[in-house]
């Protein structure tokens, strides 16, 4: 089937016409009120309704009230939640609950002190991503460093952190994740360019 792209924090509505130009697997909508890329429900929904429907929509969530995701998730609509806060087992058994029909990822940071069993805690999620851990909210364009991943199957797990086209064909060949996520890698002056997207798409696309 190929690695998976997700282009992740769209912000505005030529975002969507970039996207769709190039079909990545997903595309990510952030609500985090301390990201630069916070959507409102309103803007994320104007964006997913231009959006392909064969793009599945992402929402990114940092220790939000699981009724606050289920409510933005009917709404915008959203195919995914993204859960990249302190959310536990319970939280996502319970999300499942109000959203049968989400499907729901985890994120995990890695970074000093990362211990790969962690990730077991998780196990009732539907996909997991491992993305750079600096202090705050994902990895702010800071790729994982290698040893860091050594070990992991990562078959099934989406990658993500300071991924960009100069190293996202050997991140993805040498790994072999289910998808890669890049956001920060695919703008130019903190605004989402086409051309690098349609460029990163297209190098996932050429891996056999």
């Amino acid at each position: 089937m190929g690695v998976k792209i997700k282009i992740c924090g769209l912000m505005r509505e030529a975002d969507a016409d970039a996207v769709n130009a190039a079909v990545p697997d997903y595309a990510g909508f952030v609500f985090y009120e301390k990201s630069r890329r916070c959507l409102t429900a309103e803007m994320a929904h104007a964006i997913r309704s231009r959006l392909d429907p064969k793009i599945k929509s992402v929402g990114v969530f940092v220790n939000m009230p699981c009724e606050k995701i289920a409510e933005l998730a009917g709404s915008v609509p959203l195919d995914v939640a993204q859960l990249h806060g302190g959310e536990t087992a319970e939280d996502i058994e319970k999300l499942k609950k109000l959203c049968p029909d989400l499907e729901i990822w985890k994120a995990a940071r890695v970074g000093d002190g990362f211990d790969p069993k962690s990730l077991e805690k998780y196990k009732n999620a539907d996909r997991l991503l491992l993305d750079a851990y600096v202090e705050g909210y994902g990895g702010k364009g800071k790729k994982i460093e290698d040893e860091r991943l050594r070990g992991i199957d990562l078959s099934g797990i989406m990658l993500a952190g300071g991924l960009n086209a100069g190293n996202i064909a050997d991140a993805a060949e040498r790994y072999r994740p289910y998808g890669v996520d890049v956001s920060s890698g695919a703008e130019t002056d903190g605004q989402k360019d086409a051309e690098k997207i349609k460029q990163i798409v297209n190098i996932i696309r050429s891996i056999k």
